[in-house]
């Protein structure tokens, strides 16, 4: 019997299960020989519409969400903030009530403000996807993050991965932290205390460290993370120079475990989170997440707008 994808929506990774993403992690795999190949597009989406609607700017998960829907033969529409009726004054939920007045299909919306996606599937009856809201969740990096360790280990469960950054501000944290401890991985953080939250033990049930050399050396993965600084009050960190000297990846990390896997969700910031030698390494997966990330997007559409069907 056939597994069923049983979600219209996906806005957060909490609401997904293991099978869940396992069918997804499968249905990536599927589709990774033609995530990078514009000659052949495969039939699945024919006939459907998807609006991209980015409020925040974006260049990695913008183009995969429209090449993966491009990919798959739906039409894709970019929806302009500027330039629409929001600009007059006209509500967020009128614009997407409007939309789907219009015949579409799916929403990809990243917004600025925590819960947007959340409020719009409440009022529309088109599938609705989370690209990022706030500080609060970004379910497809999660999944392909999640896809790319899968990829290399064959398994999450049982990995150690340590995220490195500003936690505090980070929705990729956010997603990637539910997402692991589905699949049994072990979860740290580390970064200075002031981009740690203060629930991070006891509500997220992960291990905080502060010294870059333990984590690496109790890691198998580090996913490191971009410093938000359009979010981030001042005073957090004393200056770019000073994080880079304490939390900054460097090459002495493989020194500290010869066998460490690098992340970044990106965009890098170099010589701040990570040096270039790093991101070149053959330890660094960064280029393989940008791929995966395509052949993710397009399971995630499939899966929602074919009725689920597997």
């Amino acid at each position: 019997m056939a597994a069923v994808f049983p979600h219209r929506h996906l806005v957060g990774i909490t609401e997904l299960g293991r099978e869940d993403v396992e069918l997804l992690f499968h249905r990536a795999e599927a589709y990774l020989p033609y995530c990078r190949s514009a000659v052949h597009r495969l039939p699945d989406l024919r006939g459907k519409t998807v609006v991209l609607a980015f409020f925040e700017p974006s260049t990695r998960t913008r183009v995969s969400f429209e090449l993966a829907a491009r990919r798959l033969s739906a039409d894709v529409v970019s929806f302009q903030a500027l330039g629409s009726s929001l600009a007059k004054g006209e509500s967020l939920l009128d614009t997407v009530q409007t939309l789907e007045a219009l015949g579409v299909d799916a929403l990809v919306i990243r917004h600025h403000a925590s819960g947007v996606p959340w409020l719009i599937r409440e009022h529309v009856s088109y599938s609705v996807i989370n690209a990022g809201d706030g500080q609060h969740e970004h379910p497809t990096q999660a999944l392909l993050d999640g896809f790319t360790l899968w990829k290399h280990f064959g398994r999450l469960e049982g990995l150690r991965v340590c995220l490195v950054g500003d936690v505090l501000h980070s929705r990729v944290a956010r997603s990637n932290i539910a997402l692991l401890r589905l699949f049994g991985a072990e979860v740290g953080v580390c970064g200075p205390l002031t981009l740690i939250p203060s629930c991070a033990e006891q509500v997220w049930g992960v291990r905080v460290f502060a010294s870059l050399r333990e984590a690496v050396q109790w890691a198998d993965v580090l996913n490191v993370l971009r410093l938000q600084r359009e979010r981030m009050e001042s005073g957090l960190i004393p200056s770019l120079e000073e994080y880079h000297r304490w939390f900054g990846v460097t090459a002495s990390v493989f020194a500290w475990n010869p066998t460490i896997r690098i992340l970044h969700p990106g965009p890098v910031n170099y010589g701040v989170e990570l040096t270039a030698d790093v991101a070149a390494s053959t330890h660094a997966h960064i280029r393989q997440q940008v791929t995966h990330g395509v052949a993710v997007r397009m399971a995630v559409l499939s899966l929602l707008l074919s009725g689920g069907s597997a």
